[in-house]
C-alpha cells in the first residue's frame, strides 16, 4: 500500500496542477473560481500610451561588420545605387604538376581562364539580362578605400565581360577572363585582384556568395582540353600584420554610389546599403511592470518614405532583438554586440516596404515580462531593430525619431489589468 501511494503521489500532484490551470484558463467572466491563483479577468482592460518610455533612439551604421560576412549583393541602379565587389587572389601558382609526371613544371601558358562564382538565387533572383564585368583593381594605393578603388573600374583595366540571360543565372556561373592578363600576373609574380561590376538596361542585382563557398579562378596550362584545370582560391596578403582582417578582405563590397550616412534630424533608419541598425532604450515606470498585468505592449512608429530613390520597392524583414548587456555598458555600439535572438524572447518579426508611410507597430509584451523578471539592475532595457537583409538590399526603412514633432515620435502603448497576488496571503 505504501509503495502504491508513493507511485501515485506524482500523478496526483500533476492532476492538481492541471486542475488549477484549467480553472484559471476557463475563468473568462470573473475571478470567483480561483481568486488567489488567477489574474482578475473580470477587471476591465485599460489602455495607456507611455510617451516618455523611450529615452534614446539612434542609428548605428556598418553592419555586417568587416569579416562577419563576405557575401555581397552586386547592385546597379545608375547614380542612386552601385555596389561592386573585390576578390583577391594574392597567391598565384608559378608551377604545375601534370598527372603522372615525376616533377612539376613552370607555367608558361594560361588557357580557358575563368572566374567561378556561386550565386544566391533564392534571396536575389535577376529577372532581366545582366552583364558582369571583371577589372584588374590591383594598386599600391590604400585599396580598401572607395576613392582608390572606384577609378580602377575603367575600360583599360577590363579583363573579362559577359552578358547572361536571367534564366542563365544559376547557382554557379563562369565569367571568362583574359588569358594573357592572367598569365602576365603569374609570370611577373603579381597579385590578381578582381573587381566585379554588374550593369543592365534597368536596375539589376546579383548576390555572390563568398562566406561558405569561395569564388575561384580556374585555368588550364595547356590548350589540350584533357589537361586538368588548375584552381586558385582567394587569398589576401594584406594587411600582413593582421591575419583576421586580411582573411576578411579576400572578398568585400565597394560602394560606388548609394551608401547613405547619418539621416537628417528627426529620423531613425534601418537597413540600406550602409547596414544601419536602430537602437532604442526604455525607461518604463516601475509601477507599470510590477503593479499591473500587461496584456499587450505595442511599440508604435511613424514610418516615413525612404530618403533615397534606390530600391524603394524593397521589402525588408525587421527583427527586434533585446540588448543583454549590463547597465554599466554605456557605449551604444558596444551594447549592440550583446543582443539576444528574437525567437528566444517571443518577439515576432515585421515586414515593411521602404517606400511606405504611416503608423507601424511591433509587439513587445513578452519582452516586457522578461524585463520584469530580470530586474533593471541586471540588464539594460533596450532593443535593436535590424534588417534580416542587412547590407544586401538598397531599401532603407525610415522612422520618425524622438527629435520629430511630438505627434510623430515613437511611443509605447500598453493594455493592462490590475495585478492580483499569486498564492494565499
Amino acid at each position: 500500500m505504501i509503495d502504491r501511494l508513493k507511485r501515485s503521489a506524482p500523478v496526483a500532484i500533476l492532476v492538481l496542477l492541471f486542475t488549477v490551470m484549467i480553472a484559471c484558463g476557463e475563468q473568462v467572466s470573473g475571478s470567483l473560481g480561483c481568486p488567489q491563483l488567477c489574474v482578475d479577468e473580470s477587471a476591465s482592460l485599460k489602455d495607456t500610451i507611455l510617451t516618455a518610455a523611450i529615452v534614446v533612439d539612434t542609428s548605428v551604421f556598418g553592419y555586417p561588420s568587416l569579416g562577419d560576412s563576405r557575401d555581397v549583393t552586386l547592385l546597379y541602379q545608375a547614380d542612386t545605387a552601385d555596389v561592386r565587389m573585390v576578390v583577391r587572389f594574392d597567391a598565384l601558382p608559378k608551377r604545375y604538376t601534370i598527372t603522372g609526371a615525376a616533377s612539376d613544371t613552370a607555367i608558361t601558358k594560361v588557357d580557358s581562364a575563368a572566374l567561378m562564382l556561386f550565386i544566391d538565387t533564392i534571396k536575389v533572383k535577376p529577372v532581366t539580362p545582366i552583364t558582369i564585368e571583371a577589372f584588374d583593381v590591383d594598386t599600391t594605393a590604400e585599396d580598401t578605400l572607395r576613392s582608390a578603388l572606384v577609378p580602377l573600374f575603367r575600360p583599360s583595366r577590363l579583363i573579362g565581360s559577359k552578358t547572361f540571360a536571367a534564366a542563365d543565372i544559376k547557382d554557379t556561373i563562369y565569367l571568362p577572363l583574359d588569358n594573357n592578363q592572367v598569365y602576365a600576373k603569374i609570370r611577373d609574380t603579381l597579385r590578381l585582384r578582381i573587381g566585379l561590376r554588374v550593369t543592365g538596361s534597368s536596375g539589376v542585382r546579383m548576390r555572390v556568395l563568398a562566406s561558405q563557398v569561395n569564388p575561384r579562378v580556374r585555368f588550364r596550362v595547356s590548350s589540350d582540353t584533357l589537361v586538368k584545370p588548375d584552381t586558385v582560391f582567394p587569398a589576401s596578403s594584406t594587411p600582413a600584420t593582421d591575419s583576421y582582417i586580411s582573411t576578411a578582405l579576400t572578398a568585400f563590397p565597394v560602394y560606388a554610389a548609394g551608401y547613405l550616412g547619418q539621416p537628417p534630424i528627426g529620423r531613425v533608419v534601418i537597413g540600406g546599403l550602409a547596414g544601419a541598425r536602430a537602437f532604442y532604450k526604455f525607461d518604463i515606470p516601475k509601477t507599470v511592470l510590477d503593479s499591473v498585468q500587461v496584456i499587450r505592449a505595442s511599440l508604435l512608429f511613424n514610418q516615413l518614405p525612404a530618403r533615397s530613390t534606390a530600391r524603394t520597392n524593397d521589402a525588408l524583414t525587421l527583427f527586434t532583438q533585446p540588448v543583454l548587456s549590463a547597465p554599466i555598458v554605456t557605449d551604444i555600439r558596444t551594447a549592440i554586440t550583446f543582443i539576444g535572438s528574437p525567437y528566444s524572447y517571443g518577439v515576432d518579426s515585421v515586414r515593411l516596404v521602404a517606400k511606405d508611410s504611416g503608423t507601424k507597430r511591433i509587439e513587445l509584451v513578452n519582452l516586457l515580462r522578461f524585463w520584469r523578471a530580470v530586474g533593471d539592475s541586471n540588464s539594460v532595457r533596450a532593443i535593436v531593430l535590424r534588417a534580416g537583409e542587412e547590407g544586401a538590399l538598397g531599401g532603407e526603412i525610415n522612422f520618425s525619431s524622438l527629435e520629430a514633432a511630438a505627434a510623430l515620435r515613437p511611443r509605447l502603448r500598453i493594455t493592462y489589468v490590475p495585478r492580483r497576488g499569486f498564492g494565499l496571503p
